[in-house]
């Protein structure tokens, strides 16, 4: 994608037919189409031979390894208007490493020549470096370009953890992954819930990819952390939880490695965690640019928040990166911190209230309907939008997009009470 349109945005299509159908809906401007490396369903080539035959695209690509001369011309006669062959790309982001230059493929498609004896580029950990994974960054684009904008280039990583469940806390993550997309920003988002995580169910996937492929070759590679994800939106993966809940504690080792690959390929990273302060919740804490604390107002849930934030700071994050978030919230009710929380890391932390959403919310959250949730708005949505806007505005990492400026920006007061109208104001 690099090679061919630097400056496009990419979507992934779910499947074959999914494919076509959105090429076939296309507004405006004619989609451009990669085709290739899938590992199931209808071959590559006889893919883009649909797609070229229904006539919708701008261009249809063809991406495969070993192309041979024959392939090239049952291609070509079959509307397929470019073949890559990712050796022939291998072959040139290696010379160009050599020669210390970006590298990677000219705009015209054409690839430099192979070095001599040359192999394959390698990362730090003398992994090779694939070209295929799904978020689309090349090696040069690794490099010589930021992931995100935070500081030293890397994507700002909000936690969020509780001290008990069905505070909403994997709703409130979920949201805030859709709204980011929204805003313009790449995210990944991690269940650290590895066991009985269910991020994806809110998102209408039938199943996740199972992260213990990360434990089945020792050392995970950077092609196995970047397919170990099921893609929530066009600019939103999702990685967890483990298919067979006995896999979590062979992941949970290279839980740190895949976060620390997350947040130098997006501009955020998003994680949900277990209410058992595992060593794979443990390790994102200490990593996390801003941890949230969420809790309720039920009996006992203040209580469990500051027993939540006080094993945050033994862990050694500082009070500063702690943000507490109270859920369905009633937005009459004082601030007040009460018993039990004070003086755990949480008395001096910026605070937020989502307004109840209402039992409609947990129905639409529970059938998959996350996406649309957002969409629509709402009390809940705008809270959401308040405190995420702020927090990645205090990171230096807030998006321009009108719609993000402007929940940094809003006001928030306590809204009058009256007498005689049923109609609720919202904060």
């Amino acid at each position: 994608m690099a090679s061919l349109r630097p400056k496009a945005t990419l979507a992934f299509a779910s499947s074959a037919e999914d494919l076509r159908e959105r090429v076939m809906d296309s507004v405006g401007a004619p989609w451009g189409v990669i085709v290739g490396l899938s590992e199931s369903g209808v071959s590559d080539m006889n893919l883009a031979a649909a797609v070229a035959h229904d006539g919708m695209a701008g261009s249809v690509v063809l991406v495969t390894r070993n192309a041979s001369g024959s392939l090239r011309s049952r291609a070509s006669q079959a509307g397929i208007d470019t073949v890559i062959d990712m050796g022939e790309v291998d072959a040139a982001v290696a010379v160009a490493r050599a020669k210390g230059s970006a590298g990677g493929v000219r705009a015209d498609g054409a690839a430099a020549p192979a070095a001599e004896g040359g192999e394959p580029p390698r990362d730090l950990d003398d992994v090779p470096f694939a070209l295929d994974e799904p978020d689309g960054l090349s090696w040069s684009e690794k490099t010589m370009t930021p992931a995100g904008p935070a500081e030293g280039g890397r994507g700002s990583m909000l936690v969020f953890v509780s001290g008990r469940g069905g505070v909403g806390k994997t709703t409130i993550a979920s949201e805030c992954a859709v709204v980011a997309s929204l805003w313009g920003l790449s995210v990944a988002v991690v269940d650290l819930d590895l066991s009985c995580g269910n991020v994806y169910a809110g998102f209408g996937v039938g199943a996740p990819v199972d992260l213990a492929k990360l434990a089945a070759n020792g050392v995970p590679s950077i092609e196995t952390m970047g397919r170990s994800c099921v893609r929530l939106a066009n600019d939103a993966c999702l990685w967890g939880p483990c298919e067979r809940p006995e896999m979590a504690e062979q992941v949970m080792p290279h839980v740190g490695r895949l976060l620390e690959y997350l947040a130098q390929r997006y501009e955020l990273v998003l994680v949900d965690t277990s209410t058992t302060f595992t060593d794979a919740v443990a390790e994102a804490v200490q990593k996390a640019d801003r941890v949230f604390v969420v809790h309720d107002g039920a009996p006992g849930s203040i209580g469990s928040a500051g027993r939540t934030s006080s094993l945050v700071v033994r862990l050694g994050v500082a009070r500063t990166r702690m943000v507490r978030v109270e859920n369905v919230a009633n937005p009459r009710a004082k601030n007040d911190l009460g018993p039990g929380i004070g003086q755990r890391g949480l008395e001096g932390a910026p605070f937020f209230r989502v307004i109840d959403g209402g039992p409609e919310v947990q129905e639409v959250a529970a059938a998959g309907g996350i996406r649309e949730l957002v969409r629509e708005g709402g009390p809940m949505v705008q809270g959401v939008k308040v405190m995420l806007a702020r927090t990645l505005a205090e990171l230096g990492a807030l998006p321009s997009d009108e719609d993000a400026q402007l929940a940094a920006h809003v006001e928030t007061r306590r809204p009058r009470f009256k007498f005689f109208s049923r109609r609720e104001e919202v904060v």
